[in-house]
């Protein structure tokens, strides 16, 4: 697998480009370069406040999208209140860039901040180069009058937290035409410039000063419509020069870098998967998060290369959001990764944390980009401090071997994975099988008194019997038999306590947590949709809890609570105790899912999805208040396991996918909504087959047409059938088993279930039945700020007479939920049914009551 380059002063795209070495001589024009349109560009009005992320592996510009910014090269925080003004002869006081910044233009490549005047226009595009330890500002200027750029920033120069170090200073370099930013020294340097500065501001030498280090740009008429105007930035550790050959690689290189991010990010895309659906925007919304997932790998040169947990200004702080080496995040993000085909990104993260384990065997929860300049892993109390990235590494190696195969990481990772299990191991000290919280070692919740006194949490019980299913099955496929067997009862035994020691039988749902009484925490959570979505409860009573869980006691329009309103703890902008997480969200909907609850999953994807372009365009925020469609003010506004969930979400979820390329075998168990009529996937990837997979469906039908390239690959297809349909018959055309029928017909608990051979042979599945009926799983339509307000479907089953719907709504008032199948009738309830083209149009009428009413329609089918 590859590993990403951690050399700084050579990018291997550049070697045959002359470098000037003298800092005093003057680079090569920058000629402009096309930005073509791109399919992916999320282009929208500059909203002040709004996180506007640039990044690359070595660098980030941490901004909004009025172009203020952070500039960071890591391990460093070089500048705060980075910004554009500009002047002309009409005003005697500069423009403010923020006052006329009016469009943003975000592409995976390049982000362009356009900046609108009657005089001039100004598009500032922001590179973010690959693997080089800097940034680039191209500007493009349109003007009929003189103008001046006047840039600013206020230099930090600083380690990332809680990293510092001292005798820092700032001077401008005339000959370089750029600040120079450094210490005492000299072993750390960075230079901020363009080439086109003619003057700037003046400040004691030996200091940082508290006014702005500003340079100005005269726009020369004859050069600027066929050059950019750049502005480089340039940070190492390293001698003054050794940067400067830096910052000069970033002025003379500025398309093929641009180039280089362009065919990155086609690579990229194209070596995934892809999903097309009748959503464009979900679909849109999907390649952003492979674009995101794959901005979370870092290189830093003190550390290596490793999976970051997301970005944000550090504002007055010098910490980047969350923008350093965390073990869950990691683990969880992998989930999504491993399964679209982010191999190698997945197998550097966990090659990271693997280098980082502790002596014992703990993998670390968080790693300071910084923390190589301090004793962060013997005396700070951050980088073991949670429980649940232990197993969780073991899961999130598990998950990759099964989607890659890729026995050669698993036989080098091995002694970190059995110490890793052994460490597990040593945390079970009441034999029950299931490894516990306690000091230093976090599981759910890090703050609130909803972890007090907790002696196992059900997240980290969950964590830790998927992993105990990978180390069962990563252990016979290393040919330890002994080894399998003795997880594989650990396993049962734990899966036993889960099921029946957080059951709470009065409540009607899995509890949160063990005491250390003995006795339960039974508040409502949202934690054991974590057990759910790895298929870890007992079907009777994970409905139960799922429920619960679908009811906006803790699915808000936008997403799951961490904490159901009904509690005496509920907070609703509480970290932990009643904000809604997209990360916690996305084991929902996975959980509904696995418990073939679409209609309870569903919309929570839906939110996912708008989410994706509400705030932080192509982002997801990290959490949102439980009481109005909002981030919360401390939320990171780029999260990358909210992000990962959206993809997890489709993936695992709507297609239900999961590849098993040791063994040869892949699942596909599509849960489309009946509304759309089709669903593609290309590019499924498991080992060294892929597959492309082609669903559709209408009244009485499924089709899949289904190809593998590469390796032929045993497909489990798990095909959902109506409830209440009659004459379920499946053919496949052709079918490569050798005196297998063509005709199958059956079904298993509501599915029909079959395993085919895939290879280059196109085949097709087409599942036909009489009557049933599905339920289109009801969305909303969200605008920031609101409260939630949309209807909920919370169980839909079979019954005597027909069907039965429980759903969730306001007293008062009305809403529809279509039903696709045969036409039926009312059967009890406020409720009146519209019968057109194979689809009920049902409306329900709340009656005046209680903040939430519950009503059951009962559905009498029309056929008798």
């Amino acid at each position: 697998m590859t590993s990403y380059r951690c050399t700084w002063l050579v990018s291997t795209m550049l070697l045959a480009v002359p470098v000037c070495a003298a800092t005093g001589q003057h680079p090569l024009p920058v000629s402009k370069f096309a930005v073509p349109p791109s399919p992916l560009a999320l282009k929208g009005d500059a909203r002040g406040g709004q996180y506007l992320g640039v990044l690359g592996r070595a660098a980030a510009w941490l901004g909004e999208e009025t172009g203020e910014a952070e500039l960071w090269v890591h391990p460093f925080k070089l500048a705060d209140d980075f910004r554009l003004d500009f002047r002309i002869p009409d005003y005697v006081a500069p423009i403010r860039g923020s006052d006329v910044a009016r469009t943003v233009v975000i592409r995976p490549e390049i982000t362009t901040i356009v900046y609108s005047h009657a005089t001039f226009t100004v598009r500032q595009h922001i590179l973010a180069p690959l693997d080089l330890p800097g940034l680039l500002v191209l500007l493009d200027v349109s003007t009929f009058r003189p103008l001046d750029v006047v840039v600013s920033f206020k230099t930090v120069f600083q380690y990332a937290w809680p990293g510092a170090f001292g005798g820092q200073y700032t001077l401008w370099d005339s000959d370089t035409k750029a600040f120079v930013l450094s210490e005492s020294l000299r072993e750390r340097n960075a230079l901020i410039g363009s080439p086109w500065a003619a003057t700037a501001s003046t400040h004691p030498a030996h200091a940082l000063p508290d006014a702005p280090n500003t340079f100005v740009i005269p726009i020369d008429p004859a050069r600027r419509d066929s050059e950019f105007i750049p502005i480089a930035i340039a940070a190492a550790t390293a001698p003054r020069d050794s940067v400067a050959r830096i910052y000069q690689r970033l002025l003379e290189n500025g398309a093929a870098l641009y180039h280089e991010r362009l065919e990155h990010v086609r690579s990229l895309l194209a070596s995934t998967t892809s999903i097309d659906t009748p959503d464009d925007d979900l679909d849109l919304a999907l390649e952003w998060s492979k674009i995101n997932l794959d901005e979370a790998v870092v290189c830093n040169p003190d550390l290596g290369c490793g999976l970051v947990a997301g970005w944000g200004p550090s504002g007055q702080s010098s910490r980047p959001g969350f923008g350093w080496f965390f073990g869950g995040d990691a683990a969880i993000n992998s989930l999504a990764m491993s399964a679209t085909g982010l191999w190698s990104q997945v197998a550097q993260g966990l090659r990271f944390l693997g280098h980082y384990q502790r002596e014992d065997g703990k993998i670390p929860h968080e790693i300071s980009q910084a923390a190589r300049t301090i004793p962060w892993f013997t005396d700070f109390p951050y980088t073991y401090y949670h429980a649940d990235t232990t197993p969780y590494w073991l899961v999130a190696l598990w998950r990759y071997w099964r989607a890659t195969g890729d026995t050669e990481l698993l036989d080098d990772l091995w002694p970190v994975v059995s110490k890793a299990y052994a460490w597990c191991l040593s945390r079970d000290t009441d034999g029950d099988g299931i490894i516990e919280n306690g000091p230093g070692n976090l599981g759910a919740i890090e703050v609130g008194e909803l972890g007090e006194d907790i002696h196992q949490d059900i997240y980290l019980a969950a964590v830790w019997i998927q992993a105990l299913e990978a180390m069962a099955e990563l252990s016979q496929a290393r040919g330890d038999a002994t080894l399998a067997r003795e997880v594989a009862e650990l396993g049962r035994r734990a899966r036993a306590v889960l099921n029946r020691d957080y059951w709470r039988d009065v409540e009607g749902h899995h509890a949160f947590g063990i005491l250390r009484s003995g006795g339960t925490n039974g508040n409502l959570t949202v934690w054991p949709a974590t057990a759910a979505a790895f298929q870890l409860l007992d079907p009777a009573r994970a409905e139960l809890t799922l429920v619960k869980l679908a009811s906006d006691s803790i699915s808000a329009d936008w997403g799951a609570r961490m904490l159901s309103t009904g509690s005496a703890l509920y907070d609703p902008v509480h970290y932990n105790g009643g904000s809604v997480w997209p990360f916690v969200t996305g084991f929902v909907t996975w959980g509904q899912y696995n418990y073939r609850r679409s209609w309870s999953g569903f919309p929570l994807i839906d939110a996912l999805k708008q989410a994706t372009f509400d705030w932080a365009r192509g982002r997801h925020p990290e959490l949102m208040s439980g009481r109005y469609y909002r981030p919360l003010d401390t939320a990171v506004p780029q999260q990358f396991f909210a992000t990962s969930m959206l993809l997890t979400s489709v993936v695992a979820g709507v297609l239900g996918w999961d590849p098993d390329a040791p063994n040869g075998r892949a699942r596909l168990a599509p849960q489309l909504p009946p509304s759309w009529q089709r669903m593609s996937a290309h590019n499924l990837k498991t080992g060294a087959s892929s597959l492309d997979a082609d669903v559709r469906q209408g009244p009485g039908y499924l089709a899949i047409d289904v190809r593998a390239t590469g390796t032929p690959v045993s497909v489990d297809f798990v095909l959902p059938i109506p409830l209440g349909a009659q004459d379920v018959d499946l053919t496949v055309s052709p079918i490569d088993g050798a005196g297998e029928g063509s005709n199958r017909k059956g079904k298993h608990d509501g599915q029909h279930l079959i395993t085919i051979p895939i290879s280059d042979r196109q085949t097709r599945l087409e599942l036909t039945w009489q009557g049933g009926l599905v339920v289109d799983p009801p969305t909303a339509k969200l605008d920031p700020g609101q409260e939630s307000q949309g209807i909920r479907v919370l169980d839909f089953q079979e019954s005597a007479r027909g069907w039965s719907l429980v759903v969730e709504g306001n007293p008062d008032d009305s809403y529809r939920i279509d039903l696709h199948g045969e036409a039926v009738r009312v059967a009890s309830g406020p409720a009146s049914v519209d019968y057109r083209e194979g689809v009920n149009g049902l409306t329900i009428t709340f009656p005046p009551g209680e903040q939430r009413h519950t009503a059951t329609i009962g559905l009498e089918s029309l056929r008798q």
